[in-house]
């Protein structure tokens, strides 16, 4: 199948560009774009039959001229219609000229919407509607997470037309194997996730689809473990109690436990390949660090790749006293490093053992005497190839990719079998669960008494928003504002992506060193900054942020030894189990499994395409029944050397991306 997507109907450059803000570049994106919700339009009832917290499917007579009112910021539309049993409705449009033209009297349309009984009558405001012969109403509708223009109508539209060229080599199962296990096609699950007859018929194919796409990976890893080991002959010599009564600290168990089997795997036959999975604030770094002084007293190099200059700079002065303890050499290298030169050519002559920096390791001309381990510090802020850039530039590198998504304990088990993977499930000793509160937007007096006694005591705080410098309120340029205003004697500083680069740092440099006192910023502290100092974070229209974002940026406080705070403003504190979710956990699994739950399914992206990480797959709605299917059925696909498996599929994924690092 060679059609471009500007090959189907009503997409022209425009609206493929606009897709491809939804990462859907080819047809194959398209029909691979899942649902995030399903709207149940089938039930078509009465306007008296309506309750008033939901919508419905009605069909309405037009028995009226359309009206008109005009006041000063808004404009008003209406027209009176009658059901089949003769209760009488309105429907009214606000700020919309065009969907009343739409509108003949004497015609009969079909809507989805809520009514509410006012006045004598029914009233619909703002309704779903389309001719009786539309197929936008009568049904059981997908919901797509869009963007700025793209209507549900036009995604609905492009996929239903892609899906009649799907690409039958996307077939992972014959069909003896599918019927042998009672599935669906790939085909056939696709077009029933997309378009569903019946509530039954969906949760089938929803379900079989996830069990196809985790059979992929299943298969593409057991693929990859089989062909892309790497030979090695490394020896570690070590004494691990040693070691670790340099530490001002004691290791929790699932860290002393991930170090030994990061250990285990380094001096094995093959170069290790190891996920480290721990959530916000766990401890994953210095098991890390732990690992590079281990390959260094061994006389082995080893670097760590972070995503931000300032925790670059943050965890080389955070560990060189422990590191040249062992009496190693540690530099750190970022795109504003002053000796440059300088560290590249000890580098080069194995006059530094570790080295901590940014994605400024991978330049060509960064180069190595014996490397022979890599640390990644949150994979998900680096593309395959930049990984890929700094393994290669040792032979047969160990790598150890470090990353805080939760991965459920049921897969995980499983999954271990094929990935080697570590879990760090508990927080270092000392280190307090975070307080959070929701506070109403018209109390924010409360939140600045409790933020002058923190910054009294020589704290600092964060204060993010989701706007820069909308009329919103809460925009960080009129937080500043009022920031400055009510704290005078302290240090406020503003923080977004719109900033030069090296003003961003600089700003994140005084911040960590102490020299701002309040920062005001977007998400781009999200990660990627450790002040062990800063103990407040005070999160402005949180309702508008994602359950594991808020969790991850309640995270930015909580890492020193100081009581720490997180507050969500919002303007209605009643109604928001979102919030409330974050009032009463920390645990970072749970809340990205109510994030599910509350948001819908999203996309199941694929490990092979793209090169897409573990961590993308929607594996948080698999139920342990459909985890363990997936696992009998590659067990019994492994037993029968995967005959009836489309393995040039695989192999075609194999070939392109042979040197994906599997994190």
């Amino acid at each position: 199948m060679n059609k471009e997507l500007t090959d189907l109907r009503g997409i022209g450059p425009k609206k493929a560009k606009t897709l491809s803000k939804l990462d859907i570049y080819t047809v194959s994106d398209l029909y691979n774009y899942y649902p995030r919700a399903y709207e149940d339009r089938s039930k078509k009832i009465s306007a008296s039959q309506a309750k008033d917290d939901r919508a419905y499917y009605f069909v309405w007579k037009c028995v009226s001229k359309p009206y008109f009112k005009r006041f000063k910021n808004l404009s008003l539309s209406y027209m009176y219609f009658e059901d089949n049993i003769g209760n009488k409705i309105r429907v009214v449009w606000f700020n919309d000229r065009f969907s009343i033209r739409k509108i003949d009297i004497n015609k009969e349309y079909k809507f989805y919407t809520k009514v509410a009984f006012k006045n004598g009558f029914y009233e619909s405001v703002n309704p779903i509607f389309e001719d009786l012969s539309g197929s936008e109403i009568g049904g059981i509708y997908s919901i797509y997470p869009l963007t700025s223009g793209l209507s549900q109508k036009n995604i609905r539209t492009f996929i239903k037309e892609a899906l009649s060229f799907y690409d039958q080599d996307e077939e992972l199962l014959s069909p003896e194997i599918c019927e042998k296990f009672d599935l669906l096609s790939r085909q056939k699950s696709l077009n029933t996730v997309h378009f569903p007859d019946n509530v039954d018929d969906l949760l089938r194919a929803k379900s079989d689809v996830k069990i196809l796409d985790l059979l992929r990976e299943l298969i593409f890893l057991y693929y990859i473990g089989k062909n892309a080991k790497i030979s090695q002959d490394i020896k570690l010599n070590y004494n691990l109690d040693n070691i670790l009564d340099r530490l001002a600290f004691k290791l929790t168990k699932s860290q002393l436990r991930s170090l030994k089997e990061i250990l285990a795997d380094s001096t094995s036959d093959f170069a290790m390949n190891r996920l480290l999975v721990g959530d916000v604030g766990s401890g994953k770094t210095i098991v890390g660090i732990l690992a590079m002084i281990i390959f260094g007293l061994n006389s082995y190099q080893s670097a760590m790749m972070v995503p931000t200059e300032v925790l670059a700079i943050q965890q080389y002065e955070k560990n060189k006293d422990l590191i040249e303890s062992f009496s190693l050499r540690v530099g750190l290298l970022t795109g504003s490093s002053k000796e440059k030169d300088e560290i590249k050519a000890k580098l080069l002559n194995g006059e530094i053992d570790i080295v901590i920096g940014t994605h400024a390791l991978i330049q060509d001309n960064v180069l190595f005497k014996d490397l022979r381990l890599v640390v990644n510090d949150e994979q998900h802020r680096f593309g395959v190839k930049q990984r890929q850039a700094l393994a290669k530039k040792g032979q047969a590198v160990n790598y150890l990719t470090m990353t805080a998504t939760p991965i459920p304990r049921t897969l995980s088990l499983k999954i271990n079998q094929m990935l080697d993977l570590s879990i760090i499930n508990e927080l270092p000793k000392g280190r307090e669960i975070i307080d959070t509160h929701i506070i109403m937007q018209n109390r924010e007096k409360i939140l600045f008494e409790e933020i002058s006694r923190n910054l009294e005591a020589k704290r600092q705080v964060y204060v993010v928003s989701n706007n820069i410098d909308s009329e919103d309120d809460n925009s960080v340029e009129n937080l500043y504002k009022r920031y400055k205003k009510n704290f005078k004697a302290y240090r406020v500083e503003i923080l977004h992506g719109r900033l030069k680069p090296a003003i961003k740092e600089e700003i994140l440099n005084n911040f960590a060193n102490g020299d701002i006192d309040i920062l005001i910023s977007t998400t781009v502290i999200e990660v990627g900054i450790d002040v062990a100092n800063a103990n407040i974070i005070a999160i402005y229209n949180a309702s508008n942020f994602g359950l594991s974002q808020l969790h991850q940026l309640r995270g930015r406080v909580g890492r020193g030894q100081h009581k720490s705070y997180c507050f969500l403003i919002n303007k209605n504190v009643d109604d928001n189990p979102k919030l409330k979710i974050l009032e009463k956990t920390n645990d970072g699994f749970e809340i990205a499994r109510k994030d599910y739950e509350l948001r819908g399914g999203g996309k199941i992206l694929s490990l092979i395409q793209h090169g897409k990480n573990l961590s993308e797959i929607e594996y948080l709605n698999m139920t342990e029944e459909e985890t363990d299917r997936s696992f009998e059925i590659f067990d019994y696909l492994k037993s029968i050397n995967f005959e009836g498996v489309n393995i040039d599929f695989i192999k075609k994924f194999f070939d392109e991306d042979k040197d994906i690092i599997l994190n």
